[in-house]
């Protein structure tokens, strides 16, 4: 049986999943104890040097055609850098799980609100199962966040303000992603390939990054690290670089509608990593928040993989423009 490149773009997607969740729950012990933006500026600014010089290399030309759609690539290193900050600090605050939770929930619902134009009321009705996910997500979102403030969440590093500030940096973060998620579909569809897009995607990231490391925003003391500096960068780039390739090759093959609802199914994998790792103690009400979470996203999936499939079906019926299906 021959695999089909949506089956290959699943596979992609859910391998960034898998080591998103080990990055929220590795990361989250790890940055207590080092500069995230130290490690965030290797990483990134490997990536960068590496993909963009091999994409003068081996594709030129779809160089050229990234670097004249400034408006897209101005867009998306903005999104990005918030994403990236507002993560890295995020996981150092509040529960890991609550943090991935809020992050991957705001994917598909700020994906859904950016599209919402493009649907005529008319549909709504066949979209019901979307609809009622989407509202699941939301309802999990606040209830992890009011747990969070009230003390009721596995791990808050501080009093209230850390928790308030923790669950806005998800919010920020997961946001962003979902434009980041729509600009690279339309970067793509310019022709713009994975590998390019992966590079220059960083270049407002590293100069925040280095001027952060400076001024000493998130600086940790040198003894606490806990291991050498080039292992970290090492296990940054598979933990960090990697996961966010594979996204970026997903994206090539599958809806930004199926990334999204498939990403909000990862914060069940990050509370089983955490409670393996033993750092955040085991708590009832995120379970609960996630237990309502995963059965909103799982309506989710399904509403938007059948709405693309009829999508899909409707644009090989007829060659009417309005008929095919839209741009993301």
């Amino acid at each position: 049986m021959q695999i089909t490149p949506r089956q290959i773009g699943l596979i992609y997607c859910l391998g960034y999943v898998f080591l998103e969740a080990f990055q929220a729950v590795y990361l989250g012990s790890l940055f207590q104890q080092v500069d995230s933006f130290r490690i965030g500026a290797w990483v990134f600014g490997l990536s960068f040097l590496g993909c963009t010089l091999l994409a003068g290399v081996l594709y030129p030309h779809e160089l050229k055609a990234a670097l004249r759609s400034r408006s897209i690539l101005v867009a998306l290193n903005f999104c990005v850098a918030l994403t990236w900050c507002c993560y890295f600090l995020a996981v150092q605050l509040i529960e890991p799980a609550v943090v991935f939770t809020i992050f991957s929930g705001m994917v598909p619902l700020g994906t859904a609100v950016m599209q919402r134009s493009a649907f005529s009321a008319s549909r709504l009705a066949s979209r019901r199962n979307e609809v009622i996910g989407l509202a699941l997500i939301f309802i999990a979102i606040l209830f992890l966040a009011m747990i969070t403030l009230n003390g009721h969440s596995g791990f808050v590093r501080g009093g209230w303000p850390s928790a308030l500030a923790g669950v806005m940096l998800s919010l920020i973060s997961g946001t962003a992603t979902a434009f980041v998620i729509l600009l690279s579909v339309k970067w793509h569809q310019q022709g713009v390939g994975p590998v390019i897009q992966f590079g220059l995607r960083f270049m407002f990231y590293i100069p925040i990054a280095l001027m952060a490391v400076h001024l000493g925003i998130d600086a940790k003391p040198a003894a606490s690290s806990p291991m050498a500096f080039p292992v970290l960068v090492l296990i940054g780039m598979l933990v960090i670089a990697l996961p966010l390739f594979l996204m970026q090759k997903a994206i090539c093959l599958i809806s930004a509608n199926v990334i999204a609802a498939i990403t909000a199914l990862g914060p069940a994998m990050v509370f089983v990593l955490q409670l393996l790792e033993g750092r955040i103690a085991y708590a009832p009400a995120t379970l609960t928040g996630l237990a309502i979470y995963i059965v909103g996203a799982l309506l989710a999936v399904g509403g938007m993989d059948v709405d693309s499939k009829d999508r899909l079906s409707g644009s090989s019926e007829t060659n009417h423009p309005d008929s095919r299906l839209r741009p993301l």
